[in-house]
């Protein structure tokens, strides 16, 4: 089994259980460092929660590992791990001033551009080498729903705004 898998799950789950103390005094106590420093309280708790979400993720797939008696191959484990420590930090990033100039909107940016993408990579991967052949039928006709439902919304709201702009010249 991939133990990093575990390992990489309980570093999400600590990362969590430390970002619960600048949380509480963020939302406790008035006027510290911790409100100069963390600017968007809701971001700051989307990352305490969603770190603790990707440990969760992490232990899930060691579980589907270790029911299938396999091991997960490198292609798969290192954008799992990637997606699952970055994404949080992109919402930890978010709560402070950081990504509003500089190298630290750099990283933002090049977090926001990969991470996501990583861990719906690897997920997918997952599944497929899991999924019987209909569940796999199955998840690509609702991601193919979804796309068709979102390009659909998207070009009514895009004639919507043409007409809008029409109208009031």
């Amino acid at each position: 089994m991939n133990d990093q898998l575990l390992q990489w799950g309980l570093f999400s789950f600590m990362l969590g259980i430390v970002l619960s103390l600048p949380l509480a005094a963020v939302h406790y106590q008035k006027n510290t460092p911790m409100t100069k420093l963390f600017i968007n309280t809701r971001k700051l708790k989307s990352a305490h929660l969603d770190f603790f979400m990707q440990a969760f993720a992490m232990g899930f797939a060691y579980i589907l590992e270790f029911a299938l008696k396999t091991e997960f191959s490198l292609y798969v484990v290192i954008p799992l791990v990637f997606g699952v420590i970055m994404n949080p930090t992109i919402l930890l990033l978010e709560a402070t001033s950081i990504i509003r100039s500089g190298l630290g909107r750099v990283i933002y940016i090049i977090l926001r551009s990969t991470s996501p993408i990583a861990l719906l990579y690897a997920w997918f991967a997952i599944a497929f080498l899991i999924l019987p052949l209909f569940l796999k039928i199955a998840l690509i006709a609702v991601v193919i729903l979804g796309g068709i439902v979102f390009f659909t919304f998207q070009r009514r709201s895009k004639k919507t705004s043409i007409n809008d702009l029409n109208t009031s010249s």
